[in-house]
């Protein structure tokens, strides 16, 4: 085996997101705001007087919802943000947008809304599909809200919503075999389902792309699919799930068997492929694990049967996997504000030689994460892999790179993450469970 597994290592990838196509394209020369899709209009304070009947403002310079607001929303929240959906409020009309104005200014200001924890500026990299708002967005927003939520002329036309992306090639389902009502005791609820895995025949087989499809989409986070790495790995799951009461097993974390991560999905993304041709080997037969985080707040009682579509290839892909840089050492005394963690290591250590393509990046800690930075030193100069200023668990993503990079196997990589344990009267170790903590970061790498 070239590396340990990453599924093995990691706790389970929340993924969720508001939206399919960032508003801009941020990048090193644009975080000021510069951007083609960004608003930049000059702010407008106007009185409480200033739309006529029809909803016109009678400054003509003023930002409105009709002709600045909702492009932006439409391009980066209402795939999230609409009657029925996973997220608790609808933005997809202009009195729902208006209510909610001052929320959408301080969430978007502080970078927590749209979610996307890592940084996409262009200081450390960028990344494909990022969920990303332009300075300039943001300053539109904020503007918006000061100068009074003012309407526009409704017959400004719509704005597109941008289409999810979908399969092509082989698609093959795999579903949940019953449905499950999530315990509405617990606002999280982790659970995995062995389902049948769909790749038959001879040969190698990978899935190569993933397009997930809710039961239920107002309380379905997330979901992953795990492809356990032997016969053993899947009679451990077996096992798991006959031993607890009721559809599947409890998992927070990982699906608590040695696996590969194949598939990870989260509200509003639609279908995602691996980049570049690239995809997760899976063994032919056997089973997968399907996990689904279920939050239950915003439909207690309600029942899931979730299904899961797999792009399945069988020639011209190259195999990647997941490469754990991980601080299995981590030892995190209570009480501290910021707490820290570090790890040395190479690629060699994980047993490649030579160059090495680098397609992305899976930043992972648990519950006390703050911040997460991983740099690498090629060719004496040190790169920046993912800075992750505002972690949080429950909006983890899978971060492919615009433009894929290459390491030597020898390189150095560094990473560094830090913890708030202000809430914690013990030491904080390495390990799955909801009170220990990890500091990882998932290379997605394929040998050149």
């Amino acid at each position: 085996m070239i590396a340990p597994r990453l599924a093995s290592l990691l706790a389970v990838t929340a993924l969720a997101a508001c939206a399919t196509t960032p508003a801009s394209d941020a990048t090193a020369d644009d975080t000021t705001g510069a951007s083609e899709s960004s608003t930049t209009a000059t702010p407008t304070t106007a009185p409480d007087d200033a739309s006529s009947s029809t909803g016109a403002p009678i400054d003509p310079d003023a930002i409105t919802y009709y002709e600045h607001v909702r492009p932006l929303l439409a391009r980066n929240c209402v795939h999230c943000h609409l009657d029925g959906g996973i997220a608790p409020l609808a933005l997809d009309t202009y009195d729902d947008a208006k209510k909610f104005s001052a929320l959408i200014a301080s969430e978007t200001a502080a970078r927590l809304m749209p979610p996307y924890p890592a940084d996409n500026s262009g200081d450390c990299n960028t990344f494909r599909d990022a969920r990303w708002l332009a300075d300039a967005d943001i300053a539109t927003l904020a503007a918006w809200h000061d100068g009074g939520a003012l309407e526009g002329d409704p017959a400004t036309p719509q704005p597109d919503v941008p289409a999810l992306p979908t399969l092509t090639g082989d698609v093959r389902t795999v579903v949940m075999p019953e449905p499950y009502t999530p315990d509405a005791d617990m606002p999280d609820d982790y659970r995995c389902f062995v389902v049948d895995n769909p790749a038959t025949g001879d040969g190698d087989s990978y899935i190569t792309g993933f397009d997930v499809h809710p039961g239920d989409p107002r309380i379905v986070h997330h979901v992953v699919v795990f492809a356990p790495n032997s016969a053993d790995a899947v009679a451990e799951a077996e096992a798991k799930d006959a031993a607890d009461p009721g559809p599947g097993y409890q998992c927070f974390g990982t699906s608590q068997v040695s696996a590969e991560i194949a598939a990870a999905w989260a509200p509003g993304g639609g279908a995602q492929r691996f980049p570049d041709a690239t995809g997760v080997k899976i063994q032919t037969g056997g089973k997968l694990v399907l996990q689904v985080h279920y939050n239950t707040l915003a439909a207690p009682g309600a029942a899931d049967t979730t299904r899961v579509d797999l792009a399945i290839a069988t020639e011209g892909i190259t195999a990647a996997e997941f490469v754990p840089l991980a601080d299995t050492g981590l030892q995190l005394p209570p009480g501290q504000p910021s707490a820290t963690s570090s790890l040395t290591t190479t690629l060699a250590d994980h047993g490649y030689s030579g160059l090495v393509t680098v397609h992305g990046v899976f930043p992972h800690m648990h519950l006390l994460g703050r911040t997460l930075h991983l740099t690498a030193n090629h060719a004496g100069t040190d790169h920046c892999l993912v800075d992750v200023p505002r972690w949080d668990f429950h909006w983890q993503f899978l971060y492919f790179y615009d433009q894929p990079g290459t390491l030597d196997a020898d390189d150095v990589l560094f990473l560094d993450c830090d913890f708030d344990t202000t809430t914690r009267d013990v030491m904080t170790q390495w390990g799955e469970g909801t009170g220990d903590e990890m500091c990882v970061a998932g290379l997605w790498v394929s040998k050149q």
